[in-house]
């Protein structure tokens, strides 16, 4: 008897042009994950600088003024403050919020009349901020955000809430700290980061812009 063998292989024609589609796809694929990646991180540092100013809305409802940035007390311990608050630096590691019993990320502040207060968040991993205020009588606040693994920071203002602001460089994805340079001390007068502020960013000038 005679035994057929009808298995067929693929050609070496046939493998180099599957291997080059592949390599297409990828030289493709690789890029666009990247930069979809960096979207991603640049719309949580967006989220939590949000959130941030929603804390200093709650804040403000209940002390009558705005907050600083700290970690180091849990709610029923925190010493208030004003002026420049404490960049927490996500950056490093995931900063839990601040409760009764336990020390985490929150605003605080005092007031005219010696009022203590604060307010708590969340600072997921990979994102770092800072609040401050004008520290006379913490009645406006400047809010920054930035993700390590992103190439923006954000900024908000009291005297705008509902507008955020936006400084970018490439060369700040996959640093940790904060890389973009922050307008002066907030002020009650005007929205600080109008007016050709610097923000560090590249092209030049590299300034502060509305985040449409």
């Amino acid at each position: 008897m005679i035994r057929k063998n009808n298995e067929k292989g693929f050609t070496l024609i046939e493998l180099m042009i599957v291997i080059a589609i592949i390599g297409i796809l990828a030289a493709i694929a690789i890029p666009q994950f990247a930069t979809y990646r960096v979207r991603a991180n640049n719309t949580s540092a967006v989220s939590l600088n949000k959130q941030i100013v929603s804390c200093q809305a709650a804040l403000n409802s209940d002390l009558g003024c705005y907050g600083i940035t700290a970690s180091n007390a849990d709610l029923t311990a925190v010493l208030g403050g004003s002026g420049g608050g404490n960049p927490l630096l996500g950056s490093t590691a995931q900063i839990v919020a601040a409760t009764a019993t336990i020390p985490g990320a929150h605003l605080t502040a005092t007031n005219l009349n010696g009022g203590i207060s604060a307010v708590g968040f969340t600072v997921p991993d990979g994102i770092d901020c800072q609040a401050d205020t004008e520290g006379a009588t913490n009645a406006t606040y400047l809010v920054y955000t930035e993700a390590m693994n992103g190439n923006r920071a954000f900024g908000s203002d009291a005297e705008l809430s509902d507008v955020m602001y936006f400084v970018q460089n490439e060369i700040w994805n996959g640093t940790g700290g904060f890389d973009c340079t922050f307008p002066p001390a907030p002020t009650t007068a005007s929205v600080d980061f109008d007016g050709g502020v610097a923000g560090g960013g590249a092209p030049a000038p590299g300034n502060w812009a509305i985040l449409e």
